[in-house]
């Protein structure tokens, strides 16, 4: 008896300490042209530096980054700068690998003694992993949601392009035989 309640009280303590550490990451991402109206700023990036280490227990990190484009917002162009970036995806691994290229979502500091002026908008796909290659151009489009869908089905298929390849080194790492292509 003594060590069921024990046990309950750790577990609740753990459960105490982990609700009131925990950030709330809004559910499924919003319709787009709701994450545009959220932001404050969206660019495209690429992670030059980690300044912080990632075990916040706000889940922002600090990078210094440069600024390909910028599509809202007043953060300029071919600039380097300091953000706070969350990883939205709820994942224990970052995607902020040193070098990578994203589209973000961002919003100004909620605070004054915050290390940045902006940061990541607390939403479930306001960071988007984009190829790393082809940003020095304006991505197409008239409007800011059209320029962004652009972006996002170049993402798609960039993303697709990688996982193909990472599933044929894997099948060839265990022997499994080539798959045809086109049916031959």
């Amino acid at each position: 008896m003594k060590r069921t309640w024990l046990i309950s009280v750790v577990l609740l303590a753990l459960t105490v300490t982990l609700v009131t550490y925990a950030v709330r990451i809004g559910g499924p991402p919003p319709r787009l042209a709701k994450l545009i109206d959220m932001a404050d700023a969206i660019v495209i990036l690429r992670i030059e530096r980690h300044l912080s280490g990632f075990g916040s227990p706000t889940f922002y990190s600090t990078h210094e980054c440069f600024i390909y484009q910028t599509i809202k917002g007043d953060i300029p162009n071919n600039a380097r700068i300091k953000l706070q970036l969350m990883n939205t995806e709820g994942s224990f691994a970052t995607p902020y690998a040193w070098g990578s290229t994203h589209l973000m979502f961002l919003m100004k500091k909620a605070a004054e003694d915050e290390p940045t002026e902006y940061r990541t908008v607390t939403v479930n796909g306001a960071q988007i992993l984009l190829s790393p290659l082809g940003h020095e151009k304006s991505p197409e489009g008239k409007t800011i949601e059209e320029k962004v869908k652009n972006l996002i089905k170049d993402a798609i298929l960039y993303q697709a392009k990688e996982h193909e390849k990472k599933q044929k080194f894997l099948k060839a790492m265990i022997g499994e035989p080539k798959v045809a292509e086109h049916g031959v």
